[in-house]
């Protein structure tokens, strides 16, 4: 009897390390592939770096990833950090909606306040023909279209900086903020005992302390804008993303496209490497935290710094949605089209609920079985694997597109024909890879948080419900899935909320009559109909924006 359950549960042992096998696999498809082309192409890539043209075109896909980065680095922590001390230190009045506020450009992804911009900003636009005209009747000018020779550049690589840092300050807020309520009070106590400033405290002891995580959310902050599409091609700037695209959609040219795909994925790697080494730095830091005593600024000050700290939420939320609902109410009063036109909105709106909450639930599954695998290993391999397989994030969404293709291409060649007739198959193999495509990105997304989490479960209830008679799988179900509820929940949130705002690889995989809100948005902004393109993104804005309040008060709930 005895070996019959031992035997039992070396079956399930077994199982469970086939699927996580299995499942690395598919988390691994976009990596594999990258591999496989660079394997296939590998010779004739090298001889591309021996032409000029080559060289250059790679050169100014380079230099401008680059500064697109630097620039929306430098922009979103320069202001993040100021946001998140002082929300972390002082108490104000109207505090409750500077916390809104900061969170609110979640729900605007940068591509979505390019399309608000342009339409407002642009030389052609309605606030440059409104600025000519007030020049106009006030004499000083006598023909507006001269505002048009000294009217800034929208669409220009500086001001695609300016709307990631927008976009991607929340993250950086967040994370600096859990930073600064991590530091000791009695070494800032021990400072002043000393005779230091609050200058020098905060230069000296403060961000010193907190430069693991300043670090760890710069290096999200570039992940992210490297992996950028809809903004940088919205504005026909020279990106990897961009040259990627056009060189393997525009003009077919598999050479310079797995040039620029392994340079992408490489420097990619290379940011998660630099994550991977911060990361134990920030929870080390972040141990046995005191909360700051809060400073209660009243008057003027007050005021001065309400001012301050909701300049992120007005130019990254308030009044991109304002150039949205102006922009969508035109269209619908001015135009010849009425409600019944925009039927694609309806399609769209629940393509993309549908997508974003399968892909949550695949993702949210796939975490758990990795986890619970990592829980009953006997070794730290597991938990190795599954580091490696969170990598995954930094590769574009554009990149595991034509990585995933090209390692289905590879399948294809090995499997008959008859397999693959029929249009219901191609439409299933695309929903797959998109599926894939998801699940590979947004993996470490859950991973991170469920991960952190279940290592804070102590063994000894293990211990316990094994004496109960319990096995390692009812005990994961009865009791692990219990107590990582709330965990569950705010990961699922953030991967549905990213979800709902991606469009590179959902661009490319989907199936052809498969519309979301992004991709409708994109379609009618690339052909320069700004009217109909904030339709679906006051749409998806709409719909975000519940989910960010979810998501905020379910991070405020765990946290008491």
């Amino acid at each position: 009897m005895q070996g019959t359950e031992l035997n039992a549960t070396r079956r399930k042992h077994h199982f469970a390390t086939i699927s996580f096998v299995l499942l690395g696999l598919l988390i691994s498809a976009p990596t594999i592939g990258i591999f496989l082309i660079a394997i296939s192409t590998g010779g004739d890539i090298f001889f591309s770096l021996q032409n000029d043209v080559a060289v250059m075109q790679v050169s100014t896909y380079l230099k401008n990833t680059f500064f697109l980065c630097f620039g929306a680095v430098l922009l979103s922590v320069s202001y993040s950090i100021p946001v998140a001390w002082c929300l972390a230190v002082y108490s104000f009045r109207g505090k409750t909606l500077i916390e809104i506020l900061v969170v609110l450009p979640m729900a605007m992804p940068a591509y979505i306040l390019a399309y608000a911009y342009t339409d407002a900003l642009d030389y052609s636009g309605w606030l440059a023909n409104l600025f000519g005209q007030l020049l106009l009747s006030l004499e000083v000018i006598n023909d507006p279209t001269i505002t048009k020779n000294f009217w800034p550049e929208i669409r220009s690589i500086h001001f695609a900086s300016f709307l990631l840092a927008l976009s991607l300050s929340p993250y950086v807020v967040l994370i600096t903020r859990r930073a600064f309520q991590g530091q000791h009070l009695l070494l800032i106590d021990a400072a002043k005992t000393m005779g230091a400033n609050s200058r020098t405290i905060f230069f000296n002891i403060i961000l010193p302390l907190a430069r693991p995580a300043i670090v760890a959310a710069s290096l999200l902050v570039a992940m992210e804008c490297l992996a950028d599409f809809g903004t940088v091609y919205y504005f026909s700037i020279q990106t990897l993303s961009t040259g990627l695209y056009k060189a393997w959609l525009g003009y077919g040219d598999m050479i310079m496209t797995s040039l620029l795909a392994i340079f992408i994925f490489f420097i990619a790697m290379t940011l998660t490497l630099f994550d991977r080494i911060i990361k134990p730095e920030i929870y080390r830091i972040s141990s046995n935290r005191v909360k700051f005593n809060q400073i209660k600024v009243v008057g003027l000050r007050g005021f001065f710094l309400f001012s301050f700290l909701s300049v992120g939420g007005l130019f990254g939320f308030l009044l991109p949605f304002f150039f949205l609902m102006k922009a969508a109410f035109e269209e619908f009063l001015f135009s010849n089209f009425v409600l019944t036109d925009f039927h694609f909105l309806i399609s769209a709106i629940s393509t993309t609920i549908f997508l974003s909450a399968a892909a949550t639930f695949i993702i949210l599954v796939t975490c758990l079985t990795v986890i619970f695998v990592i829980r009953n290993s006997r070794n730290n391999m597991s938990d190795t694997c599954a580091q490696i397989f969170t990598s995954n994030y930094a590769v574009a969404g554009l990149v595991s597109a034509l990585a995933l293709l090209t390692l289905a291409g590879y399948l294809n060649s090995l499997l008959p024909d008859s397999i693959l007739g029929g249009g219901k198959f191609a439409f299933f193999l695309s929903i797959t890879l998109l599926f894939i495509a998801y699940l590979s990105r947004y993996f470490a997304v859950g991973h991170n948080v469920l991960n952190t989490n279940s290592k804070s479960i102590t063994k000894n209830i293990d211990y316990s419900s094994s004496t109960l008679g319990l096995t390692p799988m009812k005990s994961f179900f009865r009791l692990h899935l219990s107590l990582l509820r709330p965990s569950i929940i705010i990961a699922g949130t953030l991967i549905f909320l990213d979800i709902v705002k991606e469009l590179p690889a959902t661009l490319i995989l989907r199936p052809l009559d498969i519309e979301t809100l992004a991709i409708s948005a994109y379609g009618f902004a690339a052909d320069e109909e700004l009217g109909l393109a904030a339709i679906p993104s006051l749409a998806m804005v709409v719909l975000v924006i519940p989910v960010v309040f979810f998501l905020k008060n379910q991070v405020y709930s765990l946290k008491q």
